[in-house]
């Protein structure tokens, strides 16, 4: 019966938009000029359901506004420019439940309307080139419905609600209720209303109809579409979309008003213009024996070669042609006697766009040219790159789009390093880690002219350090191969100015058998990432040139939970002890015999992620309330996303535990996950982290 309804309303539908196609035809060949031309649009939108009727309205707490979704399907053309006539379908979900200490009643209804309407624009009141337009609305249409409620669980166990505000599988009253267990609603609509004949209603028809009353405003984005926000009260002529009427018996008796319900949508359209005119074929006005005598003998440029062989259409005039009509190129350099500025090039020459032989010298300033273009080997820092201690950074914002500066790769990796490059990387005070693909590279310096950025190379290789300079422009950095330009070879080594003979100081954070998330490191300056041939990643803060200030440094991480952060001292490319750094005790020598350092367990634990919104979108109000129920439920916020927690445990075993027992309690996307300084990770970057020694 319902599959026939809704082949009804989609016959109504199509014959409705045939009837504005037929209609707009006949517009097109009226002879008044003043008509108004009937457009046909058609539109697709979406919107939210609210429930305005028995059930809910003894409960404050709930607000009718929180429901399903829908969608609408609409059919409409202008009749004039004032007024609009169309039919819709709308499809979707009603849904209320309401729980007090009186009464608790859910109710899930799947609605399908279809009808028509017209629309008045306000055109005698507004500006007629106005791109917003406020609309009022008013139609008939034919509802049906299917309502459903949640009286069961999955296991088929009966809700009976209690005085102290739970759920049990045994009525208060019954004699045998102090073995009652405690139960949740899964929120499964599996009774339908009608046949639970709750109140002897019997078999009610389950379709009506309806008035629909909206206000809106469309929006002309061009080229035919538009983009439309509306509300819709649909008032109905039934008061049994809920199954709860002034007749119901008991407790669950409403009040004599109808039920009606509210749709608000945005929708987008688009207009069929069917007035385009069909444009005019073109016929010559000449006879086929006068063409051809045009296209066999006809010379446009009048350089005595026919129109039909001339390779060289438009020729100047006065300028000699060869036997196909193109200007003579005298010394056969590819550019013509009339534009060549050395007519006499020698044979087999390399000449430019107006024929003179390019040198040597200018082939070689061009290809290094193409070098410092910067396209060519690109790879983008992970951090936002600086320049050495001491000198003064400059940002993006002080800079052109155009202007460029230089650095000097020291380094890279795709495995694990000696621990020979280790000791020379981390002797650098101010190396940064930057990564492409699965290939880590280290840079260091930030120049804003070649040649400092090559002393800076020479002054590296002087320390045994290989560098390559790299050019940074637009945010990208690009390797300089193939020479450099003209004066920059007349560079000494002697000119170096890199720093040597000085300690650089770092706070080691750990060494880990497995990569961690960078999560887990969020918030910590200058991070330096190294993994060794022994296996082993190992994470370094700060470069400090005063053993004090690394202390304290390393008094900051172990507060944020990096138990056993310990500090490591290099110099001119080595390992050094902390005395030679200026520290009163001895450190080890050898970066393998360096502990491990591990995570403080207090600011580590697991919790379960119920759900996860993009963006800044609305909760429901049905999941907060949810989250209310459930308890313990608290919200991360992040950039791009709001996390809804649950619980705090010390294992990952009894947060897996609770993430089955919430499942079970039908939030099924439930999954557990570690947090460590207030920063998500992943569960096992923290089961890692507790079981590191």
């Amino acid at each position: 019966m319902r599959n026939a309804a809704l082949h009804r309303l989609s016959l109504l539908l199509a014959g409705t938009v045939m009837a504005m196609v037929h209609g707009d035809l006949q517009a097109q060949t009226a002879p008044d000029s003043s008509r108004i031309i009937l457009k046909p649009q058609f539109a697709l939108g979406t919107g939210m359901f609210a429930f305005y009727g028995d059930i809910g309205s003894q409960n404050r707490s709930y607000s009718p506004l929180v429901s399903r979704i829908g969608f609408e399907l609409r059919a409409s053309t202008p009749v004039n420019d004032w007024l609009e006539v169309g039919v819709n379908a709308v499809h979707g979900r009603l849904s209320m439940n309401e729980r007090g200490p009186v009464r608790n009643l859910n109710f899930e209804s799947r609605i399908t309307t279809g009808g028509m309407y017209f629309a008045y624009n306000f055109h005698h009141l507004l500006n007629p080139r106005r791109v917003v337009e406020p609309y009022v609305s008013v139609g008939f249409e034919s509802v049906e419905f299917l309502s459903k409620t949640d009286l069961f669980d999955g296991l088929g166990r009966r809700y009976h609600y209690w005085a102290d505000g739970t759920i049990r599988d045994i009525a208060e009253s019954a004699p045998n209720a102090i073995d009652a267990v405690q139960i949740e609603r899964d929120y499964t609509y599996e009774s339908d209303v009608r046949e639970t004949n709750a109140d002897g209603f019997g078999k009610y028809a389950e379709r009506t109809f309806a008035i629909p009353v909206g206000v809106g405003a469309k929006m002309h984005l061009g080229g035919g579409f538009d983009l439309r926000f509306g509300a819709t009260m649909h008032f109905t002529r039934t008061d049994l979309l809920d199954g709860v009427t002034s007749e119901s018996v008991g407790n669950r008796q409403g009040d004599s008003k109808l039920d009606r319900f509210l749709y608000s949508s945005v929708s987008i359209s688009y207009a069929v213009d069917l007035e385009r005119k069909k444009s005019k074929k073109w016929k010559p006005t000449i006879s086929a024996e006068e063409m051809d005598a045009i296209a066999l003998n006809d010379d446009e440029d009048g350089d005595g070669v026919p129109d039909w062989s001339d390779h060289c259409p438009f020729t100047p005039a006065g300028v000699a042609v060869d036997i196909n009509g193109c200007p003579i190129d005298g010394d056969g350099d590819g550019v013509a006697d009339i534009n060549d500025d050395e007519p006499n090039s020698l044979p087999g020459a390399i000449v430019d766009q107006r024929g003179a032989t390019i040198t040597d010298e200018a082939l070689l300033r061009a290809y290094l040219n193409y070098l410092d273009s910067g396209n060519v080997t690109t790879i983008t820092s992970r951090v936002e790159s600086f320049g050495p201690k001491g000198k003064p950074r400059i940002t993006r914002a002080d800079r052109t789009d155009n202007e460029r500066t230089y650095v000097v790769q020291v380094g890279s990796q795709v495995e694990g390093i000696s621990e020979e490059m280790m000791q020379k990387i981390l002797s650098l005070p101010d190396v940064r880690t930057m990564t492409r693909g699965d290939t880590t590279f280290y840079v260091v310096g930030n120049y804003d002219q070649l040649p400092e950025a090559l002393r800076r190379e020479l002054a590296l290789a002087e320390q045994g350090i290989d560098g390559n300079v790299m050019e940074s422009r637009n945010g990208r950095l690009t390797r300089l191969e193939g020479g450099t330009p003209n004066g920059s070879e007349t560079t000494e080594p002697g000119t170096a100015s890199d720093p040597a003979g000085k300690a650089v100081i770092r706070v080691q954070l750990g060494a880990f058998r497995e990569k961690m998330g960078d999560k887990l490191f969020q918030g910590i300056p200058n991070i330096v990432k190294l993994t060794g041939e022994d296996g082993l990643t190992r994470y370094y803060t700060g470069s400090f040139s005063d053993v004090n200030d690394a202390a304290r440094h390393k008094v900051e991480m172990l507060l944020q939970g990096f138990n056993g952060a310990f500090l490591v001292a290099f110099k001119d490319g080595k390992r050094v002890s902390m005395q030679a750094a200026g520290a009163q005790v001895i450190g080890v020598e050898d970066l393998k015999t360096l502990p491990a350092a591990s995570i403080n367990k207090e600011f580590l634990s697991f919790r379960v992620q119920v759900a996860t919104y993009a963006g800044n979108v609305n909760v429901p109000m049905e999941a907060l309330d949810k989250y209310v129920e459930l308890g313990n439920v608290s919200p991360v916020t992040s950039t791009n996303s709001v996390r809804y927690l649950y619980g705090n445990y010390p294992s990952r075993a009894a947060a897996e535990q609770a993430r089955i027992e919430l499942q079970n309690l039908g939030f099924q996307d439930a999954f557990v996950v570690g947090e460590m300084n207030g920063h998500i990770i992943t569960a096992d970057d923290a089961e890692y982290l507790l079981g590191n020694p």
